[in-house]
């Protein structure tokens, strides 16, 4: 059998757009600011048609503000911030109060004495003694007679006062006073308190006594005489 003759391929001839004739009544220079017009033309609206296609977002966009703390925090990591990080405000520290010294205002100081003097010109005695309830000390003031102390005498029907001991009995005339005291346990000294009047006025003398430890009889305390 024949095989059938193969067909060439062959280029179909290019067919192009008849050429137009410029017209006469434009130059060559008219011809070509015209066509710089219309690329001019067509780029300036290539950022607009971008524009009108683009999708608005704006209203759908949510602001969020954020707190003091973490504004504070983007503000210290972030590079390049226009405003400083806040600094430290100095806040007031309570200042520290004086001690309580037990006491609101200073302690006055004592009146004097209305008789001063009498006390040193007192006679006065102490002696240790003993009765069924133990070792007690008999003190005796004998107020003096002189024309300096004219007039001075014991408050009448008083009661002594002791300290560090307990008044178990006591004789109290114009010028003679005397006072028995049992010590406190463990004491080494004791006194009393006697209310006396002179020209000055109304006062007391007290009567101190200084011993060792667990004194007897024979003990022999040693005394001073204050006025107040």
């Amino acid at each position: 059998m024949n095989e059938a003759p193969k067909k060439r391929l062959q280029l179909m001839p290019e067919v192009l757009p008849a050429p137009t004739r410029a017209s006469a009544t434009t130059s060559v220079r008219s011809r070509t600011l015209t066509h710089m017009q219309r690329l001019l033309a067509t780029a300036a609206a290539m950022p607009l048609a971008g524009a009108c296609t683009k999708t608005d977002t704006q209203g759908s966009t949510s602001v969020t503000i954020p707190s003091a703390s973490e504004s504070t925090t983007a503000q210290n990591t972030a590079g390049g911030t226009l405003l400083p990080p806040p600094k430290e405000t100095a806040t007031a520290k309570p200042t520290a109060t004086a001690p309580d010294m037990g006491y609101a205002v200073v302690d006055p100081m004592p009146a004097p004495a209305r008789c001063m003097g009498l006390a040193s010109a007192t006679t006065a005695t102490a002696v240790f003694k003993k009765d069924s309830g133990g070792l007690y000390l008999e003190m005796t003031a004998t107020l003096p007679t002189a024309q300096a102390w004219s007039g001075t005498t014991f408050a009448s029907g008083q009661t002594p006062s002791a300290w560090s001991g307990t008044v178990i009995g006591s004789t109290v005339t114009a010028n003679k006073a005397t006072v028995k005291v049992r010590p406190s346990a463990n004491a080494t000294d004791l006194g009393v308190q006697l209310s006396i009047s002179c020209a000055a006025g109304s006062g007391s003398i007290a009567l101190t006594a200084n011993f060792p430890a667990s004194p007897t009889e024979t003990t022999k305390p040693t005394l001073a005489k204050h006025d107040y």
